[in-house]
């Protein structure tokens, strides 16, 4: 049995060419996938779907942490589903960001009303619930903790991970802001997923040129391999391995703990040297925090219009926060800075 691994966003860190690539070549093994995923595109999320369902072989889901949104319409491709004690599942009406008159909002409306009949028709079928019941529950959003799920016919089996240690109420909760706070973020910062960075690939006669003292040599050693890929930097000395034996004796949640609080001194450093102290007076540093909430990184924050203007007025010792001219036109230029939308 071959075993996957997916996670991610669906449509950026999940894709159909990424799961169509690592099908190709099993000649209908039967698979055991592994999915993490709060959701995301509709349509790519079809997409994985469609290959899943017609692929060849016996096909079991473990679930992870969470298979929400449209995770879960994937899921009701597989022949069998287990849950662990920790999973998460969730079912939701169908969204989208619309821009227009009322003609293309009644437009988009009606298409997501489809699509919502489309998706309840699928989890109807998978779960045995009237496709009425199913559209209810996505209506109220709805949300599944471990058995739960198993008991609303969204999966087949638990197993237990030996990993719970909170109340299903608690763990939801947390599930729930987590999710909600992500999607405000993505709105409010991206407008919509990032497309997905491109691979620094070699090309042959690159690969040859860097390869020529080996090759001359004929012979590929460790060393020289490293050299190649620029991987010996990456390599952990002994020092390294020593520290990361002892971090291993230590509780996971002081080791996050300590993780969480390094990196917010290290980000507030980093905020003080590039936009100064917080204090009353700080303007700057007030608007740059308030960009930094929303994931916008310090050299982005800089090339701000506003923050430019705050940083000149800073170095000329007035502080105040800027005031809008009525007479002033506005600035032609685009207005990157994040919105505060809501889903």
């Amino acid at each position: 049995m071959k075993v996957l691994n997916f996670s991610g966003y669906v449509g950026w860190e999940l894709t159909s060419a990424m799961v169509s690539e690592s099908l190709r070549g099993l000649n209908n093994e039967d698979i055991e996938v592994h999915l993490n995923t709060r959701g995301g595109s509709i349509y790519d999320g079809m997409a994985i779907y469609d290959l899943f369902a017609n692929y060849g072989g016996k096909k079991t889901l473990i679930m992870g942490a969470l298979v929400a949104s449209i995770g879960s319409y994937i899921a009701t491709a597989f022949d069998k589903i287990i849950v662990q004690d920790i999973s998460i599942f969730m079912i939701h009406n169908a969204s989208d960001g619309v821009y227009g008159d009322y003609k293309e909002i009644r437009k988009a409306a009606d298409g997501l009303e489809k699509l919502n009949a489309h998706i309840a028709d699928r989890l109807s079928r998978h779960s045995g619930k009237p496709v009425a019941e199913i559209l209810n529950l996505m209506d109220a959003e709805s949300w599944y903790y471990g058995q739960e799920i198993v008991d609303n016919g969204f999966a087949n089996e638990l197993v237990e991970s030996g990993n719970r240690d909170a109340s299903a109420n608690n763990v939801l909760e947390i599930a729930k802001n987590t999710y909600h706070d992500g999607l405000k973020r993505v709105a409010a910062f991206l407008g919509e997923p990032p497309a997905r960075p491109k691979e620094n690939a070699m090309t042959i006669k690159e690969f040859l040129e860097h390869a020529a003292n080996f090759i001359k040599s004929n012979e590929f050693t460790l060393d020289n391999a490293l050299d190649l890929f620029g991987a010996k930097d990456r390599l952990m000395n002994d020092a390294q391995k020593n520290a990361l034996a002892e971090l291993g004796t230590l509780d996971p949640k002081v080791l996050k703990a300590n993780a969480t609080k390094a990196e917010k001194m290290e980000r507030e450093a980093a905020m003080d040297a590039a936009f100064g102290k917080v204090d009353a007076e700080n303007s700057l540093r007030a608007f740059a925090d308030t960009l930094a909430e929303f994931g916008m990184p310090i050299d982005k924050i800089k090339e701000h219009p506003v923050a430019k203007e705050l940083a000149k007025k800073r170095a000329e010792g007035t502080n105040g926060f800027l005031e809008t001219d009525p007479n002033n036109k506005k600035d032609d230029k685009k207005d990157d800075s994040p919105k505060r939308v809501s889903y």
